[in-house]
């Protein structure tokens, strides 16, 4: 992957992300592409929807459609913060094996699951952060800066035992 594709790709990514933002949800989009094309999008909708599963890659996974079910192989995830358990447990199941995302979330520890479970590293080909990782988390300030201290990982998290 190029980095003016890659970067455009991100970009679509942040427009989702930034529409999140304004909707006043997390500032998190996704996106899925083939060939340098959009084929789905997705931004967190966990307020609107009130469910803490509605992420923006669920929902960008879960619109491929067609596309995503015929040629999964070649399909990449964008994503403007690194995926939580689920979202790459998604991507995984999906049959996604590129994942590239903007903002590390040093807490949910994702990029350890790929390198240590068999199966999960089995499917991921490619994961990449760091991606445009300044205008992620611009949207973070913007929209949400009370989540910058669990981004740059400063919060003990729920049922997280402190150091």
């Amino acid at each position: 992957m190029d980095e003016p594709y890659v970067e455009a790709m991100m970009r679509a990514a942040l427009a989702e992300a930034k529409a999140a933002g304004e909707a006043g949800e997390y500032p998190i989009g996704a996106i899925v592409a083939l060939d340098g094309e959009v084929i789905s999008r997705g931004r967190s909708r966990q307020r609107e929807l009130r469910s803490q599963l509605a992420h923006a890659e669920l929902e960008a996974l879960q619109r491929g459609g067609d596309p995503l079910w015929e040629r999964h192989d070649d399909a990449v995830l964008f994503t403007t913060v690194e995926p939580c358990p689920l979202c790459l447990g998604a991507a995984v199941m999906a049959d996604v094996p590129h994942i590239v995302f903007a903002h590390p979330d040093p807490a949910v520890q994702s990029a350890q699951i790929v390198e240590r479970i068999p199966y999960v590293a089995a499917h991921i080909e490619t994961y990449r952060g760091g991606v445009l990782q300044d205008e992620s988390r611009a949207l973070f300030e913007r929209y949400e800066p009370r989540m910058l201290d669990w981004l740059d990982d400063r919060v003990v998290r729920h049922r997280q035992p402190p150091d």
